[in-house]
């Protein structure tokens, strides 16, 4: 592009010389304002910023190939052809912004663009909208704090806002790549130094005004003047006639000046006044926002995992941009419901430890008083808050921060933030001079204040982090404020990486470590001596080795563990041994007779790496063994379970009570057998109170032998039913294998028993045989029971029921339509009170609960169909109950019944069957698909019981996914279950993919 196009419409005139040279016509290949990145051709723009100035460059630009420069003067002793190389401008910042536009082709005039800017808010509003084009289809690219993100390219953004060359390539690139629409951040900078002239936005958004950058405006009022030519200036009127509108939020007083000062089309938003969009029937919670968005009349609901006041003045910014946008009201609340986080604002991290652990980019007063002041009134316990203040930035904000970091938080940790050049010490100084004139103490952790309101220095970020985590306590709210999505720490003009949530997540980990092994415990527990390859006893220096664990995975475990080589049908660890020695596994735990079984070739590898090993008779007894020396020597009770049915439900719900207030290990997945009971107990850390775990059968002794390992404080059977009825052969065998838990029980330990069991009193007469049962413990409907349930009342939403203990009566409710479930929030609660868990950590508890995936995990799918993913096992009774419950959601004659095999029942599979199908003939679901050999017989039993032929369909999974497509309409209800070794979940992603369009 030659010159003159470049500065079409500038106000820019060429010299004489420089016509005469025809220096118009030069042709320009790359236009910057960075002389890094010039190359031959380029147009150079040198302008004068705050820390650098890019008429020191010319020489340097020249000298890297540039054919022209754009600059406000030339440069003294400059070579005379060079300086005829020089344009003049007035103002090189209004003519990069000229420049880029028309070298780039105006992309804004092709694009929806659309501009939020308010002091705080921007970073959340941009994701939001994202989001929300997102679900709609649509093909947008964002412009912010955190990055440039559209499909296929992210690139870090150091500033806000890019300068006018980088915004106009940018939104240039983003057409190229298919993008529609573009949300950008505009800074008040970016408006004053011109870098988004040029620019046509569609919509631009008003979000608030706080005190900050006040080192850079002259005062609020010239703040606020800058952010309100966004909304004059850049709204059109458009070559096409047509003016872009601007969304409000009026609950910011500067929002009420600036909707009532602008000549044009303005979209008022508002979280508690009346608005074009408004905010009715909000709940507000720790876990997230819900209630309705009202367009005018149109109503919406909204739910997000965002929290807080301000997140939803956020998120009605948002939806009054997509709406200015023209996206419908229920497009905009799929889109907000869709959002799973926001980088740094108020992003909660995921980590095992029961900490609500939060890190928040809030710099200003007004915005960590705005988080504080949220996460303070959901704060389950204390609030503990690690801060700082920016270097070489604006110092009145320093006290007040300090002020309201403490006025809102148990405990405030006063610490660095980005120092730049200033000395951190100083920064903090000047924060806790705030603090103390308001009378705010600091805490002693050393002595009886540890527990007190008040503040902490510890000026070093990464240990002040790592101090917020290892004082708090379950329920505890810690949120790291001032950094955010930031990744890296400015201290003396160096940058270095630092990411407070790296920092916050090693510290969870640390916490969560379990005590370390060396050789004496390894040779007490397992009561032989360590030996190496060659049976020689282990030289002195290994005896201060350390191991941080032991596993049984070849393929994930570390150096620094024991692996103990298990032996199954498929696999043999003793094989991977040579590997692992070789990479650095030092310890071993292996079958008498393996080191026979070497030849002299792994003798020679294994002897040159110093390995000791441990010989043992069975290395799955081992496993046992080592578990339970670790349990012993561990803080932690245990709290185990078993039963037929609900052992997975009443174990999550146990142990969202036992974490209301107790650092609580529990099992994982299906971890409940003589491999997994013992990993789990192996993850037993110092900071664990309690252990609630679970344990399964298959044959009589199997919970003889877990419960031997456990030694459990408190055991539990929950039911027993006809499930691996093929190893025990009779249900009173199932009931007697199950009482078996309460073999090992603890001294002063408590049994406890569901008081309506058929075979109640075979567990009562397991219970009393040993002598450690020093307390019997009873749940159910009976009358005498310890927890009396009662006045179950199922929705399609939860249920709620009530719970008798110790002579008092309480409502309880569980997020789960399953009434069954009411049955295992008793057995949780009884487990709670054995432990000495009061009724209010027991209801908050059960409200937290969430089906595991595959146990009566109900599913509203997007595209309109509701799923009753039961999965995961079956055996009689729960696919009674799992029938029960999709009729009662569904209604009769509704609803699509999926079943599979139940496996393990033995002699008795054929009439379980039969008797599931007369169920189902009496429920009649609209439908009934089945899968395996052994539905044959629910087939039968339900054309005996009079359900029609026509409604039923035999076959492959293949066969039932095509007959799921043409059955499936919008609002169908469909139950998917079967036991684990049907692999029924593989039928879930049909029903996923079902198009809305194609379901409605």
């Amino acid at each position: 592009m030659q010159l003159t196009e470049i500065l079409n419409t500038t106000e820019i005139v060429l010299t004489p010389d420089q016509e005469q040279a025809g220096i118009g016509a030069t042709s320009i290949t790359h236009i910057t304002c960075d002389s890094r990145q010039v190359v031959q051709g380029s147009l150079f723009i040198a302008v004068d910023g705050h820390t650098a100035d890019g008429h020191d460059y010319i020489t340097q630009a020249f000298e890297k190939g540039a054919a022209l420069v754009l600059a406000q003067r030339i440069p003294q002793e400059l070579p005379r052809g060079q300086a005829l190389q020089i344009v003049l401008s007035k103002d090189t910042r209004k003519d990069t912004a000229i420049a880029a536009a028309n070298f780039f082709g105006h992309p804004s005039k092709d694009l929806i663009v659309v501009g939020v800017t308010g002091t705080n808010g921007k970073t959340s509003i941009t994701w939001l909208l994202e989001q929300i084009y997102q679900t709609c289809g649509i093909t947008c690219g964002v412009i912010g704090t955190v990055n440039i993100r559209y499909p296929g390219t992210t690139i870090d953004n150091p500033v806000t806002t890019p300068d006018a060359v980088c915004l106009q390539k940018t939104m240039h690139d983003m057409k190229l790549a298919g993008v529609t629409h573009v949300i950008m951040e505009v800074s008040s900078h970016s408006l004053d130094q011109h870098r988004v002239d040029e620019c046509e936005f569609n919509a631009a958004v008003f979000t608030n005004l706080t005190q900050d950058h006040l080192d850079y405006h002259d005062g609020f009022e010239d703040y606020f003047a800058c952010k309100r030519t966004l909304f004059t200036n850049y709204l059109g009127p458009f070559e096409d006639g047509t003016r872009g509108k601007a969304v409000i939020n009026i609950d910011n007083e500067y929002g009420t000046r600036l909707a009532d000062s602008i000549n044009r089309s303005v979209i008022r938003v508002s979280a508690d006044h009346d608005a074009d969009i408004k905010a009715i029937d909000i709940t507000d919670d720790i876990h997230g926002l819900k209630g309705t968005l009202d367009f005018t009349g149109v109503k919406a609901p909204m739910t997000s995992v965002l929290t807080g006041h301000f997140n939803l003045e956020n998120i009605l910014c948002a939806a009054g941009a997509a709406l200015a946008t023209g996206i419908c009201p229920e497009s905009i609340a799929r889109g907000i419901a869709a959002l799973e986080r926001v980088p740094g604002r108020l992003e909660k991290l995921s980590t095992e430890l029961n900490r609500h652990i939060f890190v928040d980019y809030a710099h200003t007063p007004d915005a960590l008083e705005s988080i504080l002041k949220t996460l303070s009134g959901r704060a389950p316990a204390r609030l503990i808050t690690v801060f700082g203040c920016g270097g070489d930035r604006d110092r009145t904000k320093r006290a007040p921060m300090g002020v309201i970091a403490c006025r809102y938080s148990d405990i405030a940790i006063v610490s660095s933030d980005n120092p730049r050049t200033e000395n951190p010490e100083a920064i903090v100084d000047e924060i806790i001079d705030g603090i103390r004139t308001q009378g705010f103490k600091p805490i002693d952790l050393s002595g009886s204040q540890a527990r007190q309101k008040g503040y902490i220095r510890m000026t070093d970020r990464a240990k002040a982090l790592g101090l917020a985590v290892q004082i708090s306590k379950p329920g505890d709210i810690i949120v790291a404020a001032g950094k955010g999505h930031e990744t890296y720490q400015i201290t003396n003009e160096v940058t270095i990486h630092f990411d407070d949530k790296e920092h916050l997540t090693q510290a969870c980990t640390s916490l969560l470590t379990p005590k370390p092994w060396d050789l004496t415990d390894l040779s007490i527990a397992l009561g032989c001596p360590p030996v190496t390859v060659s049976r020689r006893k282990n030289s002195e220096d290994a005896k201060d080795a350390i191991f941080n664990g032991i596993g049984t995975d070849s393929r994930t475990i570390s150096s620094d563990m024991v692996f103990l080589a298990l032996a199954g049908d498929r696999f043999d660890g003793h094989s991977f041994i040579p590997n692992l020695a070789e990479k650095g596994i030092s310890a071993f735990v292996v079958r008498q007779g393996y080191l026979e079984n070497l030849d002299s070739n792994q003798k020679r590898l294994i002897d040159k790496t110093r390995t000791c090993f441990f010989e043992v008779p069975d290395t799955l007894a081992a496993l046992g063994i080592l578990a339970r020396y670790h349990r012993m020597r561990s803080n932690a009770r245990i709290a185990a379970l078993t039963g037929s049915n609900g052992k997975t439900s009443t174990r999550k719900m146990a142990q969202e009570i036992f974490a209301q207030h107790h650092d609580t290990l529990a099992t994982q997945g299906n971890l409940n057998n003589e491999i997994g009971l013992p990993l789990t107990l192996l993850r037993l850390a110092d900071i664990h109170e309690w252990a609630v775990v679970e344990m399964g059968m298959s044959n009589p002794g199997e919970i003889a032998r877990l419960s031997a390992i456990a030694q459990p404080d408190i055991a539990m059977v929950t039911n027993t039913h006809g499930s691996h009825m093929e190893g025990v052969g009779s249900l009173d065998n199932v009931a007697r294998a199950k009482a078996e838990i309460f073999k090992s029980l603890n001294p002063y330990g408590t049994a406890i028993i569901f008081a309506d069991d058929p075979r109640f009193d075979i567990l009562v007469q397991g219970a009393k045989k040993d002598a450690n049962t020093s307390k019997l413990m009873l749940f159910g409907t009976q009358p005498d029971s310890d927890v009396h349930l009662s006045k179950i009342n199922p929705t399609n939403h939860d249920i709620t029921f009530s719970l008798t203990m110790d002579g008092h009566t309480r409502q309880y409710t569980v997020p789960s339509p399953a009434d069954f479930m009411a049955f295992n929030a008793a057995a949780a609660a009884a487990l709670a009170k054995a432990a000495g868990i009061d009724e209010t950590d027991i209801a908050q508890g059960l409200e937290l609960f969430a089906p595991a995936k595959g146990r009566m995990h109900v599913r509203h799918l997007n595209n309109g169909l509701h799923l009753i993913d039961d999965t995961y096992n079956a055996n009689p009774s729960s696919m009674d109950q799992a029938l029960n419950v999709l009729n009662r959601m569904a209604g009769n004659n509704r609803g699509i019944a999926v079943l599979g095999d139940m496996l393990e029942l033995g002699d008795q599979t054929q009439e379980h069957h039969r008797q599931v199908g007369h169920l189902a003939a009496s429920l009649s679901p609209a439908k009934l698909l089945l899968f395996g050999t052994q539905v044959a017989q629910i087939r039968e039993g339900a054309l005996e019981k009079g359900y029609p032929e026509t409604k039923i369909v035999m076959g492959s999974k293949q066969l039932l996914g095509e007959t799921l497509k043409k059955l499936t309409q919008h609002e169908t209800w469909v139950l998917i279950k079967g036991s684990r070794g049907m692999a029924m979940e593989t039928l879930i992603p049909v029903l996923e993919e079902i198009p809305a369009e194609r379901a409605d």
